[in-house]
């Protein structure tokens, strides 16, 4: 062999080696180009601003839902969306025109949903100075934006809640208040109120009887509920039933308590109203919607109402009476009651309820010692608030918010179809799993027809007009009953002041329906009793006038007759003289 045929071998060796080198490179770089997240492409540069797509990586075909024939091959007017050529083909002739990377964000819509994304492009040029492709690439911002979008929305709805809404940090400084918790305690701008202490809303003996241990019970098991006295900017005293839940970070350390208010002194004025009304009336008592018991001062059972009886787990309420209340309903040791043996006042307070086979639920209890049928008894009143001691699932700091609420709240787009509800919204509606499918219209759903006409014609203008409504509508449930409610409806803008959702926040009102009527049934019937009680004492005051008048008449008669018989007494013995002389 020559050393030229040697030479030979070598090159066409080496040729061979740099081959084998390219391809792998070739295949390292595509392995690289599809397996990375950034959506990539590859543009030709066609004469007449005209362009095709050469290449796209897995990336650009997974956030579109495109197939890689959809795509390569292509001009852009067959890929992209149409309402896209206009912005995208400036920019590519911006890039080549002034020979730098062009950024924008674009917003399109694609087999695979809507992508926002920021678009870089780059123009590449050959050896004559000639550009003929360019390389793009997409940062998918969808995501991202949909989390601001809700964050966004979410901080609005809370900002128009009705409800009073505070966040402290783990020393109690408030890092955030809405504007009903500012207006709620007497304050023009939640700026006065921001890194301010906890303690500015609470007396000294509030802070020690009610605030403390609450929030004890919020750190340690991550959430809380019950009534808590709060003041206002004057020191005027008011009550609030609190929701509290403890903020923890991504590592599961508590960093904040975020707590929702609601102000219930008109609803305590309507307990009290609702206990001297309904002080003697067995039969409302009975059907009332909370547990009633009635204790002699001897701590015997002298009666109990049917919801009572339930709870306790029994049927028939004559195997309790006359038995003693510890052995069937409080848990209290001999000589520990707190009322008839320690004096304490219990007013809302919580306690423990023992059931027929023993077991012990929470019960937030009143007891009012009354008279009734002429005896000195305790009226004890009760609720079940077992479930509101069940451990909640911890959310996001705004979610949180809606999932804690005793008041339903949910929002819809501006056709009314539902985007979200919390659990005690769908509860209100009836649904039982309490989950609202999305997409319904919730006019159609959940209102009956005249509702819905009342909700087209007057409510959804005036919210999207005004920018609000409250006032009272019917709901109906899935079951077909109709609940009446209290509804806070406010419109949800975006940045440009576009409205795109309504939100609501719902409360029911069937008690204090319940309540209203049975007050002005027992007003009528106050009144139809002193209109028959006046009626009857204006005739027997008739009678008595009469009576009277007949008596007079009798009496002058008498003396007519006593005077007549006096005349004839003299008569007479006018006569026995005349005799008697003429003897």
């Amino acid at each position: 062999m020559t050393l030229k045929d040697l030479n030979q071998e070598k090159d066409e060796e080496s040729l061979k080696k740099h081959k084998e080198e390219l391809e792998l490179n070739e295949k390292h770089l595509s392995l690289i180009y599809d397996s990375v997240s950034e959506v990539i492409f590859l543009l030709a540069v066609e004469p007449d601003d005209r362009f095709r797509f050469i290449s796209v990586n897995r990336a650009f075909l997974a956030v579109t839902g495109l197939n890689r024939e959809q795509v390569v091959s292509k001009r852009i007017e067959q890929v992209l969306p149409e309402t896209a050529h206009a912005l995208v083909i400036s920019k590519y002739k911006e890039a080549i025109t002034e020979n730098k990377t062009v950024f924008w964000e674009q917003t399109s819509t694609y087999p695979a949903g809507e992508l926002v994304g920021t678009v870089t492009v780059t123009p590449v040029w050959n050896a004559e100075g000639v550009c003929t492709y360019i390389v793009g690439t997409v940062h998918d911002l969808t995501e991202r934006k949909k989390a601001e979008e809700q964050i966004r929305f979410l901080s609005s709805v809370f900002e128009q809640s009705a409800d009073g809404m505070a966040i402290v940090n783990m020393e109690g400084n408030l890092l955030f208040v809405n504007d009903a918790w500012v207006s709620m305690h007497g304050y023009e701008k939640a700026e006065e109120l921001l890194g301010q202490n906890l303690s500015v809303f609470h007396n000294e003996d509030q802070l020690k009887n009610d605030v403390e241990a609450f929030n004890r019970k919020v750190k340690e098991k991550g959430h809380n509920n019950g009534e808590v006295g709060h003041i206002r900017r004057d020191s005027t005293i008011f009550p609030t039933q609190m929701t509290s839940t403890l903020l923890r970070d991504e590592n599961d350390n508590p960093i904040a308590i975020a707590g929702v208010a609601t102000d219930i002194t008109v609803r305590k004025k309507m307990d009290e109203t609702l206990r001297i009304a309904h002080e003697n009336n067995r039969t409302i008592l009975d059907k009332a919607p909370f547990d009633v018991v009635v204790i002699s001062r001897d701590r015997k059972i002298k009666w109990v109402n049917d919801t009572a009886l339930k709870m306790a787990g029994m049927e028939n309420g004559d195997i309790m009476f006359g038995k003693n209340c510890g052995e069937y309903l409080c848990p209290a040791q001999q000589n520990e009651c707190p009322i008839l043996d320690k004096g304490q006042q219990v007013d809302n307070s919580e306690r423990i309820f023992r059931r027929k086979d023993g077991k012990e639920m929470p019960i937030i209890k009143t007891v009012a010692e009354v008279n009734m049928d002429g005896e000195d008894v305790l009226l004890e009143t009760f609720v079940d608030i077992t479930e509101r001691k069940h451990p909640e699932e911890q959310l996001n700091m705004f979610k949180s918010f809606a999932e804690t609420s005793n008041q339903g709240m949910g929002w819809a787009d501006i056709d009314g179809n539902i985007v979200y509800t919390n659990s005690a919204l769908a509860k209100l509606f009836g649904e039982k799993d309490q989950k609202v499918p999305l997409g319904k219209n919730v006019a159609a759903t959940y209102y009956p027809e005249d509702e819905q006409q009342r909700l087209r014609e007057k409510v959804f203008p005036c919210v999207f007009k005004d920018g609000a409504w409250s006032g009272e509508l019917m709901i109906r449930q899935t079951s077909g009953k109709l609940i009446p409610t209290q509804n806070s409806l406010f419109c949800i803008r975006n940045e440009v002041s576009e409205p795109i959702f309504f939100a609501n926040i719902v409360m029911d009102i069937t008690e204090r329906k319940q309540a209203e009527e049975d007050i002005q049934k027992l007003n009528d019937e106050l009144e139809q009793r002193v209109i028959e009680r006046t009626a009857e004492l204006e005739e027997k005051n008739k009678d008595l006038e009469r009576m009277l008048k007949a008596f007079v008449r009798r009496e002058v008669r008498m003396a007519e007759l006593k005077e007549q018989i006096d005349e004839l007494e003299k008569d007479v013995e006018s006569g026995k003289k005349a005799g008697d002389m003429k003897t």
